[in-house]
């Protein structure tokens, strides 16, 4: 498809995309790229992929970044990750990404956590009083970013967090406040 040629709109009462995307099917150069490298991963490519369609540049450049923040080599277990990504799509109202963090964090066999956060971002508890403090951390960085301080990173070292484990969930937290917005902003919804 040539950039002059304009996609057809999607229809969006599945939840689909408020704009234009390219389908998989009709997709070339980098474009043809960074799909078949998400086909390759998940077995499909997925709806946020699509909706940067119309920008190739974009779309490879996203996924590249979930690879490099999804791979942190931080001691934050796999479950506090997920935690604190639920907890900032559930406090940004972005119906699309909360779906699919609860769904991995029940697989994890944390689906209680999932719940309660659902319920009651402000308060949700893990029970662990190391993941806690990072789930207060994401709180004020999701709500009130001009608010974190220097003592809430001291907060997250008493709690036993080295710096890797705070960059790790800063960059999940501010990840996902930048893919929430893709993803609402452009139409993008599921059931919660």
């Amino acid at each position: 498809m040539s950039t002059t040629e304009a996609p057809e709109r999607r229809d969006d009462s599945d939840g689909g995309a408020w704009i234009a995307t390219v389908s998989p099917d009709e997709a070339t150069g980098t474009l043809a790229g960074a799909y078949e490298t998400q086909r390759q991963k998940l077995g499909h490519v997925t709806e946020l992929t699509q909706v940067g369609s119309l920008y190739p540049d974009l779309v490879a450049t996203r996924l590249r970044l979930y690879e490099v923040v999804d791979a942190a080599p931080s001691a934050v277990p796999s479950w506090a990750r997920r935690a604190v990504a639920l907890l900032t799509s559930v406090l940004n109202h972005c119906r699309f990404c909360t779906v699919g963090h609860t769904e991995k964090l029940g697989a994890e066999g944390h689906g209680d956590l999932a719940d309660a956060i659902k319920a009651d971002p402000a308060t949700a508890s893990s029970g662990v009083a190391e993941v806690d403090a990072l789930l207060v951390y994401t709180r004020v960085l999701v709500q009130t970013p001009g608010a974190v301080t220097e003592d809430h990173i001291e907060a997250l070292r008493t709690a036993g967090w080295d710096d890797l484990a705070i960059l790790d969930v800063n960059n999940i937290a501010a990840y996902y406040c930048y893919i929430n917005r893709v993803a609402t902003g452009l139409g993008l919804t599921r059931e919660a």
